[in-house]
């Protein structure tokens, strides 16, 4: 297995350590009881995918807890053969990051394909740095000055995908009221035509979601899905909540993701048709 699907794997072989424990009716406690150098802490962070796990020692957690057949052939074949990329560990404020934020980057790092809806905000990987910052600041934990520069610093280290081979095939979807809404009417010109050129690039798809769309066009949260290559897995849905994206991982949520983002696309703008949107906002802006 590549290096590049680490990260995944490492969340997936979490999520079905705790769905087998669960099914099981087994506690954390349950399962490392008695078990040398483990404790119900270690397994926590493993199955949230906070810690890794050597193959050995899961082989041993296996053994201990009578995983056996299907179950543990699926278990050991989703372990990953090197640690996800955590291209952000070198950076100045990297304790910044929280370990859910730390999880979304690391599978970011990885996809090959993203859709990204924002109903009332340029999507982060088409942020401006002023932009970013504007947002951040406005979020309902109100981050100090050092937090709100670290966290749009990374919004725009992030956005090398978009440029950087392998480039990340991107199909972005925002809300009109993006373009209402600004705490600084210049910094959300620099948006827009920031927006636009980055709209141009080849695999980039950008479109606007009208007002005229209704209810039935417009989501009550943003929401991202994630596709990943030479990866048999539906992918992984996050959805914007207070404080974060909440991760969704089941094939029904996948599937139910894309079945929203086929009936968002339904009242959106087409790319053209969006650039030429905010083209014209540009000019009311300047």
């Amino acid at each position: 297995m590549s290096k590049q699907l680490a990260a995944i794997r490492q969340i997936r072989l979490g999520d079905e350590l705790r769905a087998w424990r669960l099914e099981n009716n087994r506690t954390l406690v349950d399962m490392t009881a008695g078990l040398k150098g483990w404790s119900p802490g270690r397994l926590s962070r493993i199955e949230r995918a906070q810690q890794q796990i050597s193959r050995a020692d899961l082989v041993k957690l296996l053994d201990h807890a009578g995983v056996t057949g299907q179950d543990r052939e699926d278990l050991e074949n989703l372990l990953g053969d090197g640690p996800p990329r955590q291209w952000w560990r070198d950076l100045d404020y990297a304790e910044t990051i929280t370990p859910a934020f730390a999880e979304y980057l690391a599978l970011e790092a990885d996809a090959s394909h993203i859709l990204n809806y924002f109903p009332s905000a340029f999507p982060g990987l088409l942020q401006t740095e002023d932009y970013a910052r504007e947002m951040i600041a406005a979020g309902v934990d109100a981050p100090n000055d050092e937090l709100v520069e670290a966290g749009a610093e990374v919004r725009i280290l992030r956005q090398r995908r978009l440029t950087e081979h392998p480039k990340l095939d991107f199909k972005a979807l925002f809300g009109e009221v993006a373009l209402l809404v600004a705490g600084d009417q210049a910094v959300l010109a620099g948006q827009i035509r920031h927006a636009i050129k980055v709209a141009r690039y080849p695999n980039v798809a950008l479109r606007m979601v009208p007002l005229s769309a209704g209810r039935p066009g417009i989501l009550a949260s943003g929401i991202t899905l994630m596709h990943f290559p030479d990866d048999h897995s539906d992918g992984f849905v996050f959805v914007e909540a207070i404080g974060g994206m909440l991760p969704r991982r089941t094939g029904r949520d996948v599937k139910r993701a894309e079945r929203t983002f086929v009936r968002v696309e339904q009242f959106a703008l087409s790319p053209e048709d969006t650039i030429a949107a905010l083209e014209r906002k540009l000019e009311e802006l300047t």
